[in-house]
Parts: C-alpha cells; structure tokens; sequence
C-alpha cells in the first residue's frame, strides 16, 4: 500500500435538531461574540429566530454578514472579513450553502491575519491559524462542512480559484437535515448531483487512497438511493437525512483525493455565465467521464456497482459505460438541462473557455486522463 495522509474535520453532530448544540459547542471553544457567515435566505427561516432567542438566553453577544451571493468573489469576502474585525468576534460560524461556508472560512483566517484574498492565495500554504470555526450547511452537495478547501471567483478574470490549507478544516461541523427542508426542487438537484461528482471524481483521482474510496463509494450509494426521492419529495425527512450524510462523506472523500476535470471544466463556465456549480458540473459531467472512462475502467466499474447496477458478467469497460446511461437518466429524472446552449454559450466561446480551463491544473493535475488544450476545446464542444 502506497503512503498516504487522511485529515478532517475533527467533530461532526449528525441528526434531526441537531442545530440545537450549536451554543454548546460555542461554549466549549471558550467564545462569547460570534459571528455569523449566512445566507440572507437564513433569516427568513425559524430556525433564526430560535438561534436569536438562544443567544439571549446564553448571553451570547451575535453578529450576522449575510450578504452573501452566487459565487462570491473577493470583494465579498475581503468584505465579510472587515465586518468580523470590527465586531471584535472570536468564532466564526458559517450556515447555509458552499459559498456562505467557503466564506466563513476565510474569515476565520483573515480576522486575525488581517490580509485578504489575493494575499491569501498567493501565499496560502503558509496559512497557520485562525478564529475557532463551526461550519453548519443547508444544502446537501458542497460538503465544505467538512473540507479544508475554499472557492471564490476571480471577478476580473471570470474564473475562480481555490484556497486549500488544512487550517481551513472547522472546529465541527454540524448536519442537521431540518434545515434542508425548504430546499427547492432545483437546488436540490444541483446539489445533489454535485454531490454525486464529488465521490466520483474523489474514487477516481490520481491521488486517491483506500480510505477515500471507501467513503466515496459509501457516498455513491447513499446518494443515488435517495436523490429522486429528495428531489420529488422535499418533505422526506429520511431522504433529506441521507442526502446531507451522503454530501458529507463524498465531502471527505474529496478532501482527501481532489476532485477532477468535471469541477475544473465547471469553474469557468460558472465563473462566466454565472451558472450555479452544481448546474455546470451536471452539464460537464457526462462528456469529461466518456473521456475519462478509459483511464481507470475498474474504479468506474467499482462507481457502477455501488449504485446498484448489476455487473455480474460484465466486463468493467462494460460497467462503466452502464455508469454513464444510468447517471444520463438521474439527470433526465432531475429535469437538469444539461448542454452549455441552454445558457448562452456559443461555439465561438469555446477557444476560450478551453484556454481558460487549462490553466486550472490544481484540478486537472489530479484527473485520472490528462487533457490537452485541443481535447478541451472538444470536450466543451460535446458539452454544447
């Protein structure tokens, strides 16, 4: 067995109510003034108000950013990062999607460094420190609960670039499926299907272990069992339970392998045409794993398997290609438009989406096929 290295959130709090420890755990990482990373949607849901009327109750001093958008830049969150400064905080909690937690973590950094983005992703491996952080997600797919990697969009450039230190890890996460409920039905689908990518593209890398495999495949199974059902019946509190658990794994998963050239053919197109990331992985995913089947068959027969598909007598090449038609007819069942047309890219846009996705190797270093800069240009083509 090859060496590897397995990091993660040290504790996580899974369950239905589960957002009820939250001042606890406030409590056992000794602060008293936090501030909260949200989505504005957060304030809308009663499960603000119980965290307000706690906080009174507890005489916790809180503060709220809740000017999160899309795909937040920079600017945002050198923005959010002022705010933390000013209020004298000493934790950082980040609730809602992927980029309100991707932003907190970056927040937890800068307060006490004091820089901002570009300082940070210019010198991010030297990242050490930061603010006591609890990270709660609403959606089911990001898994930034539980990586140490954050997002954010180059607003200049129209792409987006990581920041990935394992410093970014939370204090803990907490899953608590309640707060998926309000979900709606596209959203869920985007996530869901990200969350999907996530476990294939983390079985898949180059840089996978056996222990990311495990959780990868565990993560497969689990959320192919219940994305139909979570998405066609929001109120399933079972189904939303196994999709948050099922992020979380495919979460782990990744941090520890990467994800591929799905997520770096993703980025520019949701840099650009702001489309949702969830949305452009479903859009890139059926033409860059054609691609990429060839490379490693076996993990993809392994991928079919786990979602049920019986591969008795079949060879993985066989396998795989089942793969492919089962996850084409999720995407079907989701109601995903799933070609780059529908959202206003054209031919004449795919030299330079395809320059741009190469310069994205922190990703694409890790696919388990390499791409040239012509097999991109084709591969965005197949997608329009």
């Amino acid at each position: 067995m090859k060496q590897f290295v397995f990091q993660s959130t040290p504790k996580l709090i899974l369950g239905e109510n589960a957002i009820k420890n939250l001042f606890d755990e406030v409590k056992k990482l000794q602060a008293k003034r936090p501030f909260f990373v949200c989505d504005p949607v957060i304030k809308n849901f009663d499960i603000w108000q119980d965290i307000v009327n706690n906080s009174r109750e507890e005489s916790i001093s809180l503060m709220i950013f809740d000017e999160i958008c899309p795909d937040p830049g920079y600017e945002v969150a050198d923005l959010a990062s002022r705010n933390a400064i000013l209020s004298k905080c000493d934790i950082i909690i980040g609730i809602g999607g992927g980029s309100a937690m991707d932003i907190a973590k970056i927040v937890a950094v800068n307060v006490l460094s004091g820089g901002n983005c570009k300082d940070l992703i210019s010198a991010q491996e030297k990242i050490n420190n930061r603010l006591p952080l609890i990270l709660i997600p609403t959606t089911a797919g990001t898994g930034s609960e539980v990586t140490h990697i954050s997002i954010l969009s180059d607003n200049l450039e129209q792409t987006k670039n990581g920041i990935v230190n394992p410093s970014l890890y939370a204090d803990v996460a907490i899953l608590d499926p309640v707060l998926t409920l309000n979900l709606p039905p596209d959203v869920t689908a985007y996530s869901g299907v990200d969350a999907i990518i996530h476990a294939i593209e983390a079985l898949t890398s180059v840089m996978s272990n056996p222990l990311s495999d495990m959780l990868a495949l565990e993560a497969l199974s689990i959320l192919h069992s219940n994305i139909i059902e979570a998405f066609n019946n929001g109120h399933n509190l079972e189904a939303r339970s196994n999709m948050l658990y099922g992020s979380m794994l495919a979460g782990k998963a990744f941090a520890n392998s990467s994800v591929g050239a799905i997520h770096a053919f993703a980025y520019p197109i949701g840099a650009e045409y702001h489309i949702p990331h969830g949305l452009a992985n479903s859009i890139m995913m059926s033409s860059v794993l054609r691609f990429n089947l060839s490379a490693n068959p076996k993990k993809y027969a392994q991928a079919a398997k786990a979602i049920g598909i019986d591969t008795r007598g079949k060879t993985d090449d066989q396998a795989a290609h089942l793969l492919l038609i089962e996850l084409d007819n999720i995407i079907d069942k989701l109601n995903i438009k799933r070609f780059l047309r529908f959202y206003g890219v054209t031919q004449a846009d795919i030299s330079r989406l395809a320059q741009k996705v190469m310069k994205i190797t922190r990703l694409l270093n890790n696919n388990p096929r390499q791409i040239s800069l012509q097999q991109a240009e084709l591969l965005y083509m197949e997608a329009l």
